[in-house]
């Protein structure tokens, strides 16, 4: 079957006849991009062209996994409840048995069993048992998980090895080589190394990650600003609330007059505090593959680098950009749109 512009959508979960799932390894290149449409309450997968690579054998189902996205070759997808893998032929290879599972990530993903969370590598085999009330996704090489136990955040190698003792009242994943932790003295939040050490001491009522060099955190007048890796003040506290920077550009919230300080819109900062987008939208969303997510009255939609709409804010909800194309919602309907905001699959129930 292959798909012309104004047919199609896409899924959400999967619950089929496991014994109907039984294709050959797919010499598909591992890089191309496999997008999830529906035809008839089915789900199956096109390319970015509209060729069919799977065809529409999974039961539409609204998921936690959804919308599905396929990682190292596999795809996390529901099955009646259960959360299992195919690959990219269709074909079941990590039976569905999870109430919680991630897409993987250097052969690692992250689950949940029982209420419980673990480990599993690509053939579905647990590396580390569920034992966690909470994890993180691996990521530079360590996890924070919360020990059964005493309910402290630690962090853990690929071993399943406790590197940095649980002691945190909570904590983040890694990025760029420092981890968000709250510190149980004064539930401050600082920034530690991979040694364990408070590289950024814990000092911020409220924090987030670091992303290209730079992490928001809450200063004075709890008004947000931007520090570097050294824990020096960049960007002034200013914004009532501020995001991670992607692709040079940061989402910040304004107040709509002096008066009114709960009333709020959210624009786009430079990595010097200028904004580049004025603070107009009732929310926005990080950039990806150079446009962004916006929400305005209740709708989403999509503008460039420079504000630009792309495509007007007229859908119920939208995801962000994966290659060529982008999700879109329109009531109970799912469809595609490209970079100029058309639509290459139209919604479809």
């Amino acid at each position: 079957m292959q798909f012309s512009a104004g047919k199609g959508t896409f899924i959400t979960v999967i619950c089929l006849l496991l014994a109907s799932c039984k294709a050959t390894e797919s010499t598909y290149s591992s890089d191309a991009i496999l997008y999830p449409y529906i035809e008839n309450n089915k789900v199956g997968f096109v390319t970015n062209s509209l060729d069919t690579k799977i065809s529409a054998k999974f039961k539409f189902l609204n998921s936690q996994v959804w919308p599905y996205k396929f990682s190292e070759g596999l795809a996390a997808v529901s099955f009646l409840g259960r959360i299992g893998y195919i690959n990219r032929n269709g074909k079941i290879v990590i039976d569905p048995q999870f109430d919680y599972a991630t897409a993987f990530k250097d052969g690692i993903a992250l689950i949940r069993n029982n209420g419980q969370y673990g480990f599993i590598d690509k053939s579905g085999n647990y590396i580390i048992e569920p034992q966690f009330n909470g994890a993180t996704r691996f990521k530079e090489g360590l996890a924070a998980v919360q020990d059964h136990n005493r309910s402290k955040w630690g962090f853990i190698n690929s071993d399943g090895k406790m590197v940095i003792a649980p002691q945190y009242v909570s904590a983040k994943s890694f990025h760029e080589g420092l981890a968000l932790v709250q510190t149980p003295e004064h539930n401050e939040w600082g920034y530690l190394n991979k040694e364990g050490e408070m590289a950024i001491k814990a000092q911020y009522t409220q924090a987030k990650s670091f992303s290209e060099g730079l992490a928001p955190v809450q200063l004075g007048f709890k008004q947000w600003g931007y520090i570097n890796e050294n824990g020096a003040v960049i960007i002034q506290s200013q914004y009532l609330e501020a995001e991670p920077f992607s692709e040079n550009k940061a989402v910040v919230a304004m107040p709509m007059d002096e008066d009114n300080l709960e009333q709020k819109k959210y624009g786009y900062i430079n990595r010097r505090g200028e904004f580049i987008i004025e603070p107009k939208y009732d929310q926005a969303f990080a950039f990806h593959e150079g446009l962004a997510r916006v929400k305005i009255n209740g709708k989403f939609g999509f503008v460039d680098s420079r504000g630009n709409v792309v495509a007007e804010p007229v859908y119920d909800q939208a995801w962000n950009f994966h290659g060529e194309m982008a999700m879109v919602k329109l009531d109970d309907k799912y469809g595609y749109i490209n970079k100029q905001g058309i639509f290459v699959l139209e919604p479809v129930s």
